[in-house]
């Protein structure tokens, strides 16, 4: 592959086939067949469409899967603002050349996360129309993709980590015992997420797989039919709340996600059954090297036959580390 590097591209936000003259601009990079390609936008107009986010995000997932970025550059105040309040500002505002080895580092203060915590109130008052009817869509509907591309980006300087996981599990009913898990928790980006115990029991077979979904959002959309239910409060603040449902059906019903838009931390994932039991996983954030990593996890198991309380700790956290591609294989 060749490695090149592009001049910006100016683009009006607001303009008819916004959204199709980005999808454009991937095909092209993508047919050159370059090494990590880049797209560098300036953007203006006089309102930022949801289409022509869901154009952007869109192609950013596209040129991940080659390593490639999408930088945006506002050139509007209201476009700028836009890209604030709904935090794709740190999104799109990757380093796009290869001698840029400083990440750029982003720091809001309180203003800035009450508006983005605000954004599902006022998205309409900044110009982004509804996807469906507007009798059919409640004020302040926000897209699904938006909410886990920011999950997925909270940390835009992290590249990898490793962390050890130690597990605590509590059967609440026969035959009332309990067991002591350890494994290693390994993310690189774009969308690798693995967890490995040193070894599973039979008492808990599939705990494995629940720790990996929690910790891998950026493939959610690819799994699952993901909408967006409204809010809902979770210890003292509102939530955004996603419902997915398996395009693959399986054993589960449908998952419930409360995400924290204040800071882009998933709090809490709800598993609903088909056979009437569910799982509940609460989760809690520490600072590490100026990352938000995940601290604790608390999950209640109630499916018929069997409850358990399950406790995790995330201890040892290196962050921006080689890890072998093998690691997220060896499941496959």
């Amino acid at each position: 592959m060749k490695q090149t590097t592009y001049d910006p591209h100016r683009l009006q936000a607001d303009a008819p086939g916004a959204p199709e003259q980005v999808a454009a601009l991937v095909d092209a990079l993508l047919a050159a067949d370059t090494d990590r390609p880049r797209l560098r936008l300036l953007l203006s107009g006089d309102a930022l469409p949801a289409e022509t986010i869901a154009g952007l995000v869109t192609g950013l997932r596209r040129l991940r899967e080659y390593g490639g970025a999408i930088e945006v550059r506002p050139e509007s105040v209201a476009v700028r603002d836009a890209l604030t309040l709904t935090g794709l500002e740190h999104v799109f505002a990757f380093p796009l050349d290869p001698d840029e080895t400083t990440p750029r580092r982003r720091h809001f203060g309180f203003g800035a996360r009450v508006a983005a915590a605000l954004f599902v109130l006022v998205a309409t008052a900044i110009g982004f129309p509804a996807i469906a009817d507007e009798a059919d869509t409640p004020v302040g509907v926000v897209d699904p993709a938006i909410v886990l591309e920011n999950v997925a980006e909270r940390n835009p300087s992290l590249s990898s980590y490793e962390g050890r996981l130690h597990v605590d599990v509590h059967m609440d009913s026969f035959p009332f015992i309990g067991t002591h898990l350890d494994a290693t928790a390994y993310y690189k980006r774009p969308a690798n997420y693995e967890v490995v115990f040193d070894r599973v029991p039979a008492l808990a077979k599939g705990f494995d797989k629940m720790f990996t979904d929690a910790g891998d959002p950026s493939g959610w959309e690819r799994r699952f039919v993901v909408s967006y239910q409204g809010q809902q409060p979770f210890r003292g603040h509102p939530d955004l709340v996603l419902k997915m449902v398996q395009r693959v059906r399986g054993m589960i019903d449908h998952e419930t996600v409360l995400v924290n838009p204040s800071a882009w931390s998933i709090d809490s994932i709800r598993y609903d059954y088909y056979n009437g039991g569910h799982i509940t996983m609460t989760q809690t954030f520490r600072d590490v090297g100026g990352y938000s990593m995940l601290a604790e996890q608390h999950a209640e198991i109630a499916i018929p036959y069997a409850k358990a309380v399950v406790f995790g700790s995330y201890t040892d956290y290196k962050t921006n580390v080689a890890i072998d591609d093998a690691v997220f294989t060896k499941k496959k």
